[in-house]
């Protein structure tokens, strides 16, 4: 379960990395999600998977602490739309709406902890 969750997360970020020119603009912190979440070896059992959730959603939830007042511009579609509004045509864009990065990151902490309980 956990290796999907880093699945999806880089699929999100692939996504974002489309190459125009906004994701020039958002380029660094593309790179800085990238090294913050990593992407470990398979997890070796239900424990270690647990930890590895755990450690995550204690790096999301410091980076959400860190991005309190940053807004930053994502697809208005919704988030299971993100990758095929942002990757299958990205030359026409996308349009996009203000998100407050600290809640976004907060909810994905919220949500990694709700499935650890």
């Amino acid at each position: 379960m956990l290796n999907e969750v880093y699945d999806t997360i880089e699929a999100i970020l692939e996504g974002l990395d489309t190459g125009g020119e906004s994701s020039r603009a958002y380029a660094e912190e593309i790179k800085m999600l990238r090294d913050v979440l990593g992407y470990p070896e398979p997890a070796a059992d239900a424990l270690d998977e647990a930890i590895r959730r755990y450690q995550i959603a204690r790096k999301l939830e410091r980076l959400a602490i860190e991005a309190q007042d940053v807004t930053i511009a994502l697809p208005a579609v919704p988030i299971t739309k993100w990758l095929d509004a942002t990757s299958t045509n990205p030359a026409t864009g996308v349009s996009t709406e203000p998100c407050d990065l600290a809640r976004l990151l907060q909810v994905l902490c919220d949500t990694i902890r709700a499935e650890l309980n």
